[in-house]
């Protein structure tokens, strides 16, 4: 269910500000700004990330060589203000240039957004946010999950070993040239989720697709898979 009532300032997190969450916060702010969606809300999205560009990420995420070594969060924040999506009061964005933790207080946001490929963060998203959102890429696949799904389901899809943090291209896709796209089509599917929630709409329910395959079946809570 959506946030509803006019007027009501609205706090969304998204934590990661690479391929799929810098991504997504333009496709939020710009819907949000320049849409009939800015007339009943208002809207403090904060993005937090503590990593800083890097060479590699040139090929997939939105940024350039002048961004080098400069946090992701706040190039991504400089990025939406740019746009014109702060021009009005009603809409402010924000950057945490940290990683997300136990630490960091959930409590405030109706909405957190995992755009991060980590076991922690989801876990401790699951487990304390009200609402949350988890989008993952890997390839030219992507999931998207959300509190109004069954998490005994996603549950099942094998986890990364604790600690590490995975990207949304495979393993030598880079070297090689073959950038594959599901983060952006996390992405917008994750834009389109947020759009319907601040609506009071029906977000799309949780799926998981590949460009090569179309959409494909989320296991059974009894056919749990091997990890």
């Amino acid at each position: 269910m959506g946030p509803g009532g006019y007027g009501m300032s609205i706090q969304v997190l998204i934590i990661g500000a690479g391929g799929i969450g810098s991504l997504l916060a333009e496709h939020i702010t710009r819907a949000f700004a320049f849409s009939g969606l800015s007339e009943n809300h208002i809207l403090n999205l904060t993005m937090m990330d503590g990593d800083v560009v890097e060479s590699r990420n040139l090929p997939h995420q939105q940024f350039g060589h002048d961004n080098l070594s400069h946090p992701k969060v706040s190039i991504v924040r400089e990025r939406v203000i740019a746009i014109g999506t702060t021009s009005q009061s009603l809409i402010r964005v924000d950057a945490i240039v940290e990683d997300f933790s136990e630490e960091t207080d959930l409590s405030k946001y109706e909405l957190v957004i995992i755009a991060v490929d980590r076991e922690e963060p989801r876990r401790i998203v699951h487990a304390n946010a009200n609402q949350w959102l988890d989008l993952r890429a890997r390839g030219d696949g992507f999931v998207m999950w959300s509190h109004l799904d069954d998490l005994e389901i996603l549950d099942t899809l094998p986890k990364l070993p604790e600690g590490i943090s995975a990207s949304c291209q495979l393993d030598g896709a880079i070297e090689t040239g073959n950038i594959q796209f599901g983060f952006a089509l996390a992405a917008a599917h994750g834009a389109q989720w947020v759009v319907q929630w601040l609506r009071g709409g029906s977000p799309p329910s949780g799926k998981m697709y590949s460009i090569h395959m179309g959409e494909l079946p989320m296991p059974e809570p009894s056919q749990g898979l091997v990890e």
